[in-house]
Formats: C-alpha cells, sequence, structure tokens
C-alpha cells in the first residue's frame, strides 16, 4: 500500500496522518491505522524537520511519534552511522529561555539513569534556532497504549510481568530522586524480541516545563496545556500539592488497572470530569475474574492520600512478585477438597447362639504391656549360712593342700 493509495483525492492543506509503524499515510478523517490499529500521527507534507541536520550531528528521517511535549523522529547520528531516536520539543513548549534551561538541566539527569528498563539517553542540546532536543536509543517494538488497543485488556499474569518491570524503572529513577510525573500507556514501550522487556520514556521531561515552585509555566497556561495526563494523573499534581514517588504510583495504578480491565478507571468526554473524578470518587470494582491480590494492589494504589498508598516503587514489585510466584498469602484461597470418606467395615452382626463369641480386633483387645520386675527381684537370693561356712572351711582345706606340698620334698 502506498501513501497515494490511503490519501482522498484532494486533501486539505497537505495536512496527512502518518503511522510510524507500516510508514503509510492516510486522510485527516483517520485517528488509527486501518492495517495495525496504531494510532496515527499529524503532520504536513512539509514537516521542516525531515532531513534536518541538529548541530551538524544528527540527521532526522522520519517521524515515528507525537505526543503533548513534541515530535519523535528516526534519525542517524552521522559520526556512527548509527540509528537514533530524536524527541524535538514542540515550539510552544520551548521558547522560553527559562523552560530551555530546565530541560537541559533535567535531560542531563537522564544522561545518568542507567536501567535495563529506562531508554537510554544518549546527548540533548539547544540549536542555534532555539529547538530542544533529545537522542535516544530506537526501540523496536509497540507501544503499551497501542497494545491495550488491539487488545482491550491483558491476562492477570501479563499485566502483572508488565508492571513489576515498570516498578523496577520507578526504583531506579526514584533513587536518583527523579520523579516521572507523566506515566502513561504511551510512554511505554514493549520491546520485540527481548523477552518481553519493557522500557519507559520521558523520565522527568514534565518538570521541565513546570516553574521551579512546581506550577506549569505561563506559555503552557496561555496554550491551554496541563503536565500530565488527566486519565493518569494523581489527585495531589491536580490540586497543585507536593508531587513525589507516590504520584507515580497512583499513575501506575491507573495503568495496572486498564490493563486488567481495558480502560482506565476514570473516563470522560469531558477533561474537568476526569480530573474531579481522580480527586473525589473512589475507583470503579475491577471484574471480579481478576485476583484478588491484584484487585488490593490497585486499590492501594489508587488510593487519594498519598499516606494510603504503598510508600514504594519496591514494595509494588515485591507484591507483583508474591503474586507471579503464587505466594498463598497474596492469592485468594483456594476452594477447600474434601478427600474421599473411606467407608468403614460394617460391624459384624451379634451371633445368636451365646456360645459363639465375635473376634474382637480391637486396640482395647491388646494383651497389656509386660510389667517389669521389682529391682529386689531381679537381684539374686543371698547364700544361706550353712553354704557359707562350707564354703570357707573348703578355701582353708585347698590352702593347706598347697602349702603342705610345697614344703615337703
Amino acid at each position: 500500500m502506498s501513501a497515494a493509495d490511503t490519501l482522498d483525492e484532494d486533501p486539505p492543506e497537505a495536512f496527512v496522518q502518518y503511522c510510524p509503524t507500516c510508514g503509510c499515510s492516510f486522510a485527516p478523517s483517520y485517528s488509527r491505522c486501518p492495517d495495525d490499529n496504531d494510532r496515527l500521527i499529524p503532520i504536513h507534507g512539509s514537516d521542516p524537520m525531515l532531513g534536518r541536520v541538529l548541530d551538524s550531528r544528527y540527521r532526522i528521517s522520519r517521524p515515528i511519534g507525537k505526543g503533548g511535549m513534541g515530535t519523535v523522529y528516526e534519525g542517524v547520528q552521522l559520526s556512527m552511522e548509527r540509528p537514533v531516536a530524536i524527541k524535538v520539543i514542540a515550539d510552544e513548549l520551548g521558547g522560553e529561555h527559562e523552560t530551555g534551561r530546565r530541560f537541559l538541566r533535567e535531560s542531563r539527569v537522564l544522561t545518568s539513569l542507567s536501567h535495563p528498563n529506562i531508554v537510554e539517553v544518549f546527548d540533548f542540546g539547544r540549536t542555534d534556532d532555539g529547538t530542544l532536543y533529545l537522542v535516544m536509543e530506537l526501540l523496536r517494538g509497540t507501544t503499551l497504549e497501542t497494545e491495550l488497543a488491539r487488545a482491550g485488556h491483558l491476562p492477570p499474569r501479563r499485566a502483572a510481568e508488565i508492571a513489576i518491570q515498570l516498578c523496577e524503572a520507578l526504583v531506579a529513577a526514584h533513587a536518583h530522586g527523579t520523579v516521572h510525573r507523566d506515566l502513561k500507556p504511551a510512554n511505554v514501550v514493549l520491546v520485540d524480541g527481548l523477552d518481553g522487556l519493557v522500557k519507559v520514556l520521558d523520565f522527568g521531561l514534565a518538570k521541565s516545563f513546570m516553574g521551579d515552585d512546581g506550577s506549569t509555566t505561563g506559555k503552557i497556561t496561555q496554550a491551554g496545556m496541563m503536565i500530565g495526563t488527566p486519565l493518569y494523573m494523581a489527585p495531589e499534581s491536580i490540586n497543585a500539592d507536593v508531587i513525589d514517588d507516590r504520584s507515580d504510583l497512583y499513575a501506575l495504578g491507573c495503568m495496572l488497572y486498564e490493563m486488567l480491565a481495558g480502560d482506565p478507571p476514570f473516563v470522560s468526554a469531558a477533561v474537568h470530569i476526569i480530573l474531579a473524578r481522580q480527586v473525589h470518587e473512589p475507583a470503579p470494582a475491577l471484574p471480579e475474574d481478576v485476583p484478588v491480590a491484584l484487585r488490593e494492589l490497585v486499590a492501594r494504589l489508587l488510593a487519594k492520600r498519598p499516606e494510603d498508598r504503598p510508600q514504594s516503587a519496591a514494595e509494588v514489585s515485591d507484591r507483583l512478585a508474591a503474586f507471579l510466584a503464587g505466594d498463598p498469602e497474596d492469592e485468594e484461597l483456594p476452594t477447600l477438597i474434601h478427600a474421599p470418606r473411606v467407608s468403614r467395615p460394617s460391624r459384624p452382626s451379634r451371633p445368636s447362639d451365646p456360645s459363639v463369641q465375635p473376634e474382637r480386633a480391637t486396640i482395647r483387645s491388646l494383651p497389656p504391656p509386660p510389667v517389669m520386675p521389682a529391682r529386689s527381684q531381679m537381684m539374686p537370693a543371698a547364700p544361706s549360712s550353712a553354704l557359707r561356712v562350707i564354703l570357707i572351711l573348703l578355701v582353708i582345706a585347698i590352702t593347706v593342700f598347697c602349702v603342705v606340698a610345697f614344703l615337703v620334698p
């Protein structure tokens, strides 16, 4: 299928929807690729970034993703001919000098994060015209968002396997003092061909576009944008309270809920309704076929108050590991299975002839244990006085005989 085959005859303003999976372009009316159901990226035929070389080091080839912060392109590191992913920050976010300064500061932190479940960041920079960019390892796979769009929901064990890897990424990042702030399925990549490896994108980047006091910048406010995704935002993030590691755990709970149920816990066409539900309403119950251990864990992760949630990603990881290992303390108690009853032999009927007695084979009919004799009974009786006299005389006689035999020649 060519790009021309999927477009209307007169696309308005050369605006198309691009599929990063199959490389095809579609009319603006499409939101997902009809072939692989991947989310389409809106681009203009005259995208100025295509073919551009950033700082004489990285050439941009094609778009592979787009989000609230900017567009991700596939590119090449010219010095090594190495394929890379290049995230170019949207102009409306990176235009302010202070925003650029925070972006460079947070990007430097990202380069120090090294963990198998975190996408590796190679480089970052700001071009002469103010374009902010981040260079990362290029992954081959699909996002968790696309996987959920295809499958609807995941089996509990698969969901737990993904969630435990997300926990490991959070443990590593939180140990460096980095909070993700925008954890969501679109920022999670299921890597192809690596035994189910999961990698997390964009750690801490959201902080770049917030004021030093944690508030959003004026540029974002004027553009009607917000930091974070409402479907996965913790109540304290919505209320502009202190955000810490436990805010990421709330987002993780929303994602685990979605993996198990097929939808996030709070869904509405209006953003303000989603935000209000995140703050005030308890999450709907998960389906009954979800194991109790996972239902209880999700309920704790979605607690409105941070102090009521698990206090670390390591704690959540341990709970998930116990579930995957089949720990009886973390799984629903199995139904008791009763052993088959062994039929007893019927009691023999009492014979009519009283002279015939039935055999008794019970324990009570066993003979009593032997009784040990007393110590006085075990000792031999003392010899009588007459016998002792005879023995003495016999000894004397033998002694005399021996002396005489020795003296007489």
